[in-house]
């Protein structure tokens, strides 16, 4: 199991029939590269175009990304104790929607949204224990690794994306800046990967699994 399988056949389940009353009974709002969005009392948000990166508020440290469909804002309004910043790598746009109307959708509009929502909440935890698994590995090597994988993934799935490579890694772990930079130019000079300005354009042998 692995992110890209995970994630697209999560892609294919189309469980976006609610996305029109969304769209009906919200508000657009854009939050720019490299901004954070302002999360308003009362509120939750659906991205509509990008992905917003999920941070932990005292270390700044990336822990994973939303997913489609993710009511951002609901694990904050079901446990106040949860606090999560979220920011914008590149142009997000995102519709804005009333508790209210939230709880119309899902919670009153009959079983199809109850297994919608759930099928959403279910794979949010799904991608949650896959990152805690990738980066919890015994080396930082066999962190990075999968690390590269996931990278090359977003380029692909995620237009507009411009973060480099090292700092996607660097901004999801506690590695070195040192070290993150030693292994990608080990990995570069010995064949295994190709990169351009910082980014990864592709991975042209197999990896190895020790470092």
């Amino acid at each position: 199991m692995n992110f890209q399988d995970i994630h697209s056949y999560y892609q294919q389940l189309k469980i976006d029939a609610f996305f029109p009353q969304i769209i009906a009974n919200g508000e657009t709002i854009t939050v720019a590269a490299n901004k954070k969005l302002d999360i308003q009392p009362g509120y939750l948000y659906f991205c509509t175009e990008g992905s917003l990166s999920i941070l932990m508020p005292d270390d700044g440290l990336n822990i994973g990304n939303t997913i489609e469909y993710m009511p951002i804002g609901l694990m904050e309004r079901y446990c106040p104790l949860a606090k999560f910043e979220y920011s914008g790598s590149a142009t997000v746009k995102l519709i804005k929607i009333s508790y209210g109307t939230f709880d119309d959708i899902f919670l009153y509009g009959g079983p199809e949204r109850v297994q919608e929502l759930a099928t959403i909440l279910t794979y949010m935890s799904i991608f949650t224990i896959d990152l805690h698994n990738e980066r919890r590995q015994m080396t930082s090597y066999q962190t990075i690794r999968p690390m590269l994988f996931r990278y090359l993934y977003r380029q692909n799935t995620l237009k507009g994306e411009n973060e480099g490579l090292a700092l996607f890694i660097i901004k999801r772990t506690n590695l070195s800046r040192t070290h993150v930079f030693r292994v990608l130019a080990d990995l570069k000079a010995g064949g295994y990967i190709t990169m351009k300005r910082g980014k990864l354009v592709s991975i042209d042998r197999t990896l190895p699994e020790e470092y």
